[in-house]
């Protein structure tokens, strides 16, 4: 039996393997100690496993006296809108976001609604290897309100801060695929609301996933083949609870994850300034729209949770994570693909152009993603032998991995804080580049 995976995405695991109820209990009390007892917010997304995770969050959750609004199903995004709406002391997700069904998580916030930060998270696992954990009388013990307001306060906070009018007058055709995850409970209210005409597959929560649940290009065929079909404007693709958003353009290319948070930033842009913030992976696209708008653009370790903190010190307008991530804090300080829709919409409407040529405003390069299982390996060492190998680099960014800078292009190796793997991306101005940097690490790295 293998160990579950804890991180500052919270702690994962397979059911029937590293899901093991008795540990990711220790974590919910742990939880509950942390935020002293305080109100929680508890949703999660579609996965079979969930009803098992939710009683067991209930269980250590009210055991500490914590007042639990469950607010059910419901997309990640929306549970840490709920967190500050509720002004609730913290927050459980019970998601694996893009993972295959098999696995299940939880994911912790705190009273701001955001994942917990480094710090925060090191208090979590000192509390849960202690075992000392906060205990409430019979008298005392928390209630579980359930609650079903959640979506339309999301909802709502995304149409105040759109353009309306313009999307609706364009009347846009749109196709979604949202994998029967919980992306199918607001995607449908926000596009009526946007006045557009939409055709939402793929939207049962009581089934499986019907495809690898990753919004990756090679996982859309069939959103590309309706897209075309269906003469739509554009198509969307979210992940299990809706946090990453992807896109399919009007000809039925899917553009790739990268394209979300650039379009979203240039359009944002187009209408107030502020800085951006981004992680180390994300596109260099993204410098070429800071320069365009004449913005500082700060990159950050990989993970939601230091993008944020990041961008609260910088007062950041909009950030996010070249996996389909948008982050814009007058919404939610969080990935939300709901936040993105929308921006894309009034990007379109307010143009006046196609989803294919509003992709084309905005320089392009192409990534390679790959990982690697590193069992039996040192990463320390790897780390090393990759510092050596691109010694000849003009920037080699080590806060996270490493990653090897040049004028034209990079490449960047780290651990992944959800698999036992190291990832490596590679970015270049054309395929054979990109893949070339990709094949010195196999070759002289991980060989």
């Amino acid at each position: 039996m293998s160990k579950p995976m804890i991180s500052v995405a919270g702690i994962r695991g397979i059911v029937g393997d590293s899901l093991v109820p008795e540990e990711f209990l220790r974590y919910v009390l742990a939880f509950a100690t942390l935020v002293e007892g305080g109100p929680v917010v508890l949703g999660g997304d579609s996965r079979l496993s969930r009803p098992m995770m939710r009683h067991l969050a209930f269980a250590g959750l009210s055991s500490a006296g914590c007042h639990v609004h469950d607010i059910g199903l419901a997309p990640t995004p929306t549970v840490g809108l709920m967190v500050r709406e509720l002004r609730a002391r913290g927050g459980i997700a019970i998601t694996a976001s893009h993972n295959p069904a098999q696995w299940n998580a939880y994911k912790f916030f705190d009273s701001e609604g955001t994942f917990l930060t480094a710090e925060a998270n090191r208090r979590l696992l000192t509390i849960a290897e202690s075992g000392e954990f906060r205990r409430a009388d019979y008298k005392h013990l928390g209630v579980v309100e359930p609650r079903t307001d959640g979506i339309q306060r999301h909802l709502s906070r995304v149409l105040e801060n759109v353009d309306v009018a313009p999307i609706a007058a364009r009347r846009f055709n749109i196709v979604v695929d949202c994998v029967n995850g919980v992306g199918g409970l607001i995607m449908g209210p926000l596009l009526e609301k946007l006045g557009c005409t939409a055709d939402i597959f793929n939207v049962d929560v009581n089934t499986e996933f019907p495809r690898n649940p990753e919004p990756l290009p090679a996982n859309l065929r069939k959103l590309c083949e309706r897209v075309i079909a269906r003469k739509a404007d554009i198509g969307f693709a979210v992940d299990p609870d809706a946090d990453r958003l992807a896109i399919v353009d009007n000809t039925g290319r899917a553009i790739g994850e990268e394209r979300t948070v650039t379009l979203c930033a240039a359009s944002i842009l187009g209408r107030e300034k502020g800085p951006m913030v981004v992680n180390l992976s994300t596109t260099r696209a993204m410098d070429d729209v800071a320069a365009k708008f004449g913005v500082p653009l700060h990159r950050t370790p990989i993970g939601e949770a230091n993008v944020v903190e990041v961008m609260r010190r910088t007062n950041a307008l909009i950030g996010g994570e070249g996996n389909g991530g948008v982050i814009y804090p007058k919404v939610h300080s969080g990935r939300d693909a709901a936040t993105g829709v929308a921006m894309i919409l009034e990007a379109m409407a307010r143009s006046g152009v196609t989803s294919a040529e509003l992709n084309a405003s905005v320089p392009d390069y192409v990534m390679v993603k790959t990982k690697y299982d590193i069992t039996g390996k040192d990463l320390a060492d790897l780390c090393a032998r990759m510092k050596s190998e691109y010694a000849d680099a003009s920037e080699i960014v080590t806060v996270d991995g490493v990653k090897a800078c040049f004028p034209d292009r990079w490449i960047h190796m780290r651990a992944s804080g959800t698999e036992p793997v190291v990832r490596v991306f590679a970015e270049a101005p054309d395929e054979k580049a990109a893949q070339d940097l990709v094949s010195r690490v196999e070759a002289r790295v991980l060989g």
